[in-house]
Formats: structure tokens, sequence, C-alpha cells
């Protein structure tokens, strides 16, 4: 194979000055020589021709001949130089067309898991837990609050601006059983933890593992309820403390939000949940994951039940800031201009 060192002994430069040295050599002969009519006009003409004779056979070796080594004397370049020089272009245009595309794809790859794996919005600082929505069914108007918001049932469930309510004044059908369940609720004839709407439930568990980073321990210990299962808890209070106090702390079947999949009890069913560290905790940062105290300190009045620190309801973080209040909690009976006392 050609190698680029004969090239070094065929420069073109070096090829020139031979061309033009042997022309030279000649006039120097002719000039000296004894003949005493010298034709000078003549001599250059030679001089032109040896020229030509040296160099041209350059150009002609070059447009008809294509072996290699021929073609690294003459053009000072090598084929294999030439493959390498390619090479390398290719490599970094290979490496150029990699990177943007490592760009194109990292890029696209971080946009894809934005919207893919995003079950929540965040503005700022804040963190946007979506509402629960309504049931399948027919809409019937039934009436106006006191606030002006209009009351309506969708399948015999209440509905007040896209949210569901059930209280002492309105109840939910004894056969109304959540759909959308963390884990399925139908047929379940006993208290159910994990049969939590969905989205409460994916809401709870990034509540709950913020506190556990805090070092706090916060756990379900009530969640759904059949109608038939709150019947017989509800009787049982009735039996030991007599229907007037029971229905102070213990909802009526249809009348207790656990029947919805919406809501739970945490830690320890007490009043001293409320001055714990974890219930303290509740009480403060619950609104900012999209629940609620429903039954908040001295609002008895409107709830119809004593303050209960460990009962969270799911609304979605856009009514839940406004329930908080800064700590002092408003009652959906209060913001919605509803009632919550039984007929009898």
């Amino acid at each position: 194979m050609c190698k680029s060192s004969v090239l070094s002994e065929f420069t073109t430069i070096t090829y020139l000055i031979l061309c033009l040295a042997i022309p030279i050599l000649y006039y120097i002969y002719y000039r000296n020589k004894g003949k005493k009519n010298k034709n000078y006009g003549v001599c250059f003409i030679r001089m032109v021709i040896i020229f030509l004779v040296l160099f041209a056979p350059k150009y002609i070796v070059k447009y008809f001949f294509k072996d290699e080594c021929i073609n690294c004397i003459i053009n000072n370049v090598c084929k294999e130089d030439t493959m390498k020089n390619d090479n390398l272009k290719t490599s970094t245009t290979t490496n150029k067309v990699s990177s943007t595309m490592d760009r194109i794809t990292s890029t696209v790859s971080t946009s894809t898991t934005s919207k893919t794996t995003t079950t929540k919005k965040s503005t700022g600082d804040k963190v946007t837990y979506g509402m629960v929505k309504e049931i399948d069914g027919e809409r019937k108007d039934v009436g106006i609050s006191s606030k002006g918001y209009t009351i309506y049932t969708i399948n015999g469930v209440t509905y007040v601006d896209g949210y569901m309510i059930v209280n002492k004044t309105y109840t939910a059908p004894s056969d109304f059983v959540p759909k959308d369940t963390y884990k399925p609720s139908e047929g379940k004839t006993n208290t159910c933890n994990d049969c939590i709407n969905n989205t409460a439930y994916n809401a709870w568990k990034v509540m709950q593992a913020d506190a556990a980073s805090l070092g706090l321990n916060i756990r379900i210990t009530s969640g759904y309820r059949p109608y038939q299962t709150q019947n017989s808890i509800y009787n049982r209070y009735v039996a030991r403390d007599g229907k007037e106090k029971a229905d102070t702390y213990s909802a009526r079947p249809g009348s207790s939000e656990h029947q919805t999949g919406l809501c739970f009890d945490l830690n320890s069913i007490s009043d001293a949940f409320a001055n714990t560290a974890e219930g303290r905790w509740v009480n403060e940062n619950a609104y900012k994951y999209g629940f609620i105290i429903r039954f908040p300190k001295n609002k008895n009045n409107e709830t119809g039940y004593k303050y209960e620190s460990w009962h969270l309801r799911y609304v979605g973080t856009d009514l839940s800031y406004k329930l908080y209040n800064n700590g002092d909690w408003i009652s959906m009976e209060s913001y919605f201009g509803l009632t919550s006392k039984y007929s009898d």
C-alpha cells in the first residue's frame, strides 16, 4: 500500500524546482558552448519544450491512471489518509447527530414523563388536588341553599356545587355503594379501610408519606362503611348511651359520610388525638392535600356533631384551602348554607 512517507520526496514544490532547473542547466550549457553565433530564441523554445516535457506528465498520469500509489505520489495525498480524514469527518458528524438526538430524546422523555406521571398539579409552592367527579345518573334540582347554591340529587345522592353532601338532612340511599375506589367496595359487609375513592386515596398516601418523613405516624383506622355496618354501630351506641346522646357523635345509617368512600378516621377515635403531635399536624396540614376537618371545633350547631379531630373528608384543594380559614375551620354546612338536622 502507498505510505505517506513516500510523498515527502515528491512534493509539488520539489517537482516544480526540478522541472525549472533542467531548462536552466540547458541554458547554461548552451551559453558556454564554443559556437559563436548563438540563437537564443531557439534556446528559449527548447527550454520551454524541456519544461513541458518534464512537467506535463504529472497531469497526464493523474488523468489517465487511477492507481492509488501513483495518485499518492502526484497529489501528495494517500488513499489511507483520505479514508482516515473521511472517517474522522463521519465520526464527528455522527457524534454531533448522536448528541443532538440525545438532547431531543431527553427533552421528549422529560416532557412525556411530566405528562404521564402527574396526578396532581403544582402551582408555585401549592400542590393542587382535584375534585372527585360526580356519580353517573340523571340530575334533579331540589332547592336553593341559604347561600344561593343549587341543591340537586343524582340517583338519590345530594350534591351542591359538585360536592357530595351527606349529613343529618341529606342522606344517602341504603343501596348506595361508591365506585372508583382503591379497593372494590361492592359486596363489603364490614368496614374497609382501603375502599376509599381513588382520588382521595392517592392524596392520602402523599399526606401519610409526608407525615412519616417528619417522624409522625398517621393511619386509617376506619374507612368505608356499608349502610348495614353503620346501622349496627349506631344501634350499639344507642343501646349504650341512648338515642339523644348517640346522635351527637354517631350518624344514623344513611347519614354517615363513611358510606361515601370520601372520608376516614385516623389513629385513635378519641378527643385526645387533637393534642398529639399527629393530631396537631393533621389539623394544620390536611387542607394542603385536599382534606378537611369535617366536624370542626365549636361548629356542632352547624354540622350536628361534636368536634372530631380524627375525622377527615376529601374535597380537593380548591375547597379545602377555603374551609381551612387559617386554622379556624369552616364547616361545609356554613360555607354552602346548608342544614344538618334530623327530621324527628
